[in-house]
């Protein structure tokens, strides 16, 4: 057992020194943007689940970038001082190679871009040996993204807006329906994630690919609180016209999931939402069920605003969402 624990603590040093490097790596780019130009007025959007895995996404990906590159000329031909962020909460794709190439796609566009690389696509490891596991796959794309120029870590943008990733996985209780939470998974539940590998501390290795294991959600909230810890001086303020922009990939709370009963128990964790609440945010981005949402619950904002799969977008593309605007 205390061979166990070591390894735990050293993946959670791990991580936690791969956001610390994210963090001073995204903070030094920031001043070398602040000193070309004054303060600008930040506008921020979101999105999520763009699954640029498949074709038709990319291609949509690629014309969402070539039409936000045409408005961002446009404004500065007005002479306006307007920078723009994109949240992305997740499941992007799996492949390192086709992260890449979003990722700088939407530096393009955007002047700074926010991703959780945690999602439960991200995290899918094949049996070539590439990563250990998951987490350690999280932490090879924690680094990609720092060198990509891609904030993963609590960030301030701005003396009145910040940017929180909060990570996460979920749990069998998520699901709010007594009868189902005490039932056995459904076929839908029951494999998910199979294609996720988690070190020993998490399963033994003959379970790896069990997803289920209440050992990831509470590995990912000691990440929250290590994060909180390290980050909540430089990132939280006083300031009454401050804004908190906290983002998860996976729901922080069962009203906000109206899909299939099926799938509950995969669908998220209400400790997400208590450790996001934990930066006094005022607006929660998430991403998975790939079901739009956009309302207020006990003075938080919840947004989603997914692309989905192809075969989903019935009435058309669902662009990044304008989530917040500096006030002028």
């Amino acid at each position: 057992m205390r061979h166990i624990s070591r390894e735990r603590e050293h993946y959670l040093d791990a991580v936690d020194d791969a956001l610390a490097r994210n963090a001073k790596a995204f903070k030094e780019s920031l001043e070398r943007f602040h000193e070309k130009r004054s303060p600008p007025k930040w506008c921020v959007h979101c999105t999520s689940d763009v699954h640029t895995d498949f074709a038709k996404n990319a291609a949509e990906l690629d014309r969402y970038v070539e039409d936000k590159i045409a408005e961002n000329d446009e404004r500065r031909r007005r002479g306006e001082n307007v920078s723009s962020a994109i949240v992305v909460a997740g499941d992007v794709c799996t492949g390192i190679e086709r992260l890449r190439t979003t990722m700088v796609s939407l530096r393009k566009c955007h002047d700074a871009v926010f991703y959780l690389p945690a999602g439960n696509h991200e995290l899918w490891v094949s049996g070539q040996g590439i990563y250990d596991d998951s987490l350690h796959k999280m932490i090879e794309l924690i680094d990609a993204c720092t060198a990509w120029g891609v904030s993963c870590a609590p960030t301030r943008l701005s003396q009145t807006l910040a940017v929180v990733p909060i990570y996460g996985w979920y749990v069998d209780e998520f699901c709010d329906d007594p009868w189902r939470r005490s039932s056995a998974y459904t076929d839908l539940e029951r494999n998910f994630d199979a294609a996720c590998s988690w070190p020993p501390f998490i399963n033994p290795p003959s379970e790896a690919r069990n997803s289920h294991a209440p050992g990831i959600a509470a590995f990912m909230r000691d990440v929250n609180a290590r994060a909180l810890k390290r980050f909540a001086s430089v990132v939280r303020t006083e300031r009454d016209d401050a804004t908190t922009i906290a983002f998860s990939h996976f729901l922080p709370r069962p009203e906000l999931y109206r899909g299939n009963p099926a799938l509950m128990k995969v669908m998220g964790n209400v400790a997400i939402d208590a450790d996001a609440r934990a930066w006094n945010g005022s607006i929660h981005v998430f991403g998975h069920s790939h079901l739009n949402v956009d309302r207020v619950i006990d003075g938080v904002r919840y947004v989603q605003c997914a692309l989905g799969y192809p075969h989903e977008r019935w009435f058309g593309s669902n662009h990044p969402k304008l989530l917040h605007r500096d006030a002028s």
